[in-house]
């Protein structure tokens, strides 16, 4: 699912639990036209099936609520999981000959890198320019070449040709330092708050 099908499908799930609590709160303070405010939560039907069901009820709704909960954690996961396109995990920096060379146990000397370290590597690189307040850094895709984008959130002083010169400082140092050639570089400058400035 796209980004913007998750941001569509949890605002339709937050305004139908929003509309719910507002009717709810409206029914409960006697507001509601045709609703008694002292009725039980539960119409007699209800609880008659509630009572016909004993004790399968409990086991049901108890499974219900685990297949709920799973996949509400589930869509939790995938909303926190960073990044514009899949992420690159662990690197492993050698040299694979075959199809399986990834699958074998790393032998001695041999260096597995994160790539979420990588990341944290640049975003600080990129931090040490007093002009830089943020740097954020997404790496997606597979080695030798992902795609590498940047955010920068910049003073207001700040001068493009300056940080221009540091941001290629800055991934010319990761290039050296992972063995990655990005098939793709996307530098984003924010200035101010007050708009944005490409930088490539």
């Amino acid at each position: 699912m796209t980004n913007s099908r998750l941001r569509v499908f949890w605002t339709v799930v937050g305004l139908v639990l929003t509309a719910i609590g507002v009717v709810g709160l409206i029914a409960s303070l006697g507001h509601l036209a045709g609703v008694d405010e002292d009725a039980p939560l539960l119409w007699s039907g209800l609880l008659n099936l509630w009572r016909d069901i004993n004790p399968w009820g409990l086991i049901i709704l108890g499974v219900l609520g685990a297949l709920l909960a799973w996949l509400g954690f589930h869509l939790l996961g995938r909303q926190l999981r960073p990044g514009r396109g899949p992420g690159v995990g662990d690197l492993d920096l050698r040299t694979t000959t075959g199809p399986t060379a990834a699958e074998t146990e790393l032998p001695p000397g041999a260096t597995r890198v994160r790539g979420a370290r990588l990341v944290r590597g640049l975003e600080r690189d990129l931090a040490r320019d007093p002009q830089v307040h943020k740097a954020s850094v997404t790496l997606a895709g597979t080695p030798p070449r992902p795609e590498l984008w940047i955010e920068l959130r910049l003073s207001s002083r700040a001068g493009l040709a300056a940080v221009r010169e540091h941001v290629t400082s800055a991934v010319e140092r990761f290039r050296a330092t992972s063995g990655l050639d990005p098939s793709r570089l996307e530098v984003t400058a924010r200035i101010d708050s007050t708009g944005a400035a490409r930088v490539r």
